[in-house]
């Protein structure tokens, strides 16, 4: 956000900034929170899915679609000065629904949130999306990278799939 977008949608602010990086970029802006009436057609629309949605609920339904529909999807979130980041690949990676039973209690729309936090978290989100769509690197799936910004510590943990999982789990 910059200053003179105090107050409008930040959406059309994102992709007025890429068009502006970029003239040939085609942007589809989409002004809407993901909900069950729209997921489907959402997820449907993306090759790869980036999850930064601010509420789990929002999240756990991409996760659903994502793994109903077979599209990886780069899970990115963030939490005052700590941050997550995943790639959910499924059936070859946990989902988030493997990971979380329950979103945690703490985290809301109208948390605190600093912008160097969000902007490295969604630079690593988007190189997370890169190394999908272009073979390069080696994607986080499997493993979850948590940062804390307080003391920037970073660490990769490993992420194991639920067979109980409502998601995609096989019994």
């Amino acid at each position: 956000m910059t200053h003179d977008w105090l107050g409008r949608p930040r959406v059309e602010c994102a992709a007025q900034r890429l068009r502006a990086l970029n003239p040939r970029l085609e942007v589809v802006a989409v002004a809407e929170n993901v909900s069950e009436a729209n997921v489907a057609r959402l997820v449907g629309q993306a090759d790869v899915v980036v999850d930064c949605a601010p509420l789990f609920e929002e999240r756990f339904l991409m996760n659903r679609e994502a793994v109903h529909q077979g599209k990886p999807m780069v899970e990115c979130a963030m939490y005052e000065l700590e941050a997550q980041i995943t790639t959910i690949v499924s059936p070859q990676t946990p989902c988030l629904a493997c990971m979380y039973l329950e979103p945690p209690p703490d985290w809301r729309r109208e948390f605190p949130v600093f912008g160097a936090v969000s902007g490295m978290v969604g630079c690593l989100g988007a190189m997370e999306a890169i190394k999908l769509l272009t073979g390069l690197g080696e994607p986080l799936q499997g493993r979850l990278l948590a940062c804390d910004l307080r003391t920037m510590s970073f660490r990769s943990v490993k992420t194991m799939r639920r067979l109980d999982c409502p998601v995609c789990g096989t019994g």
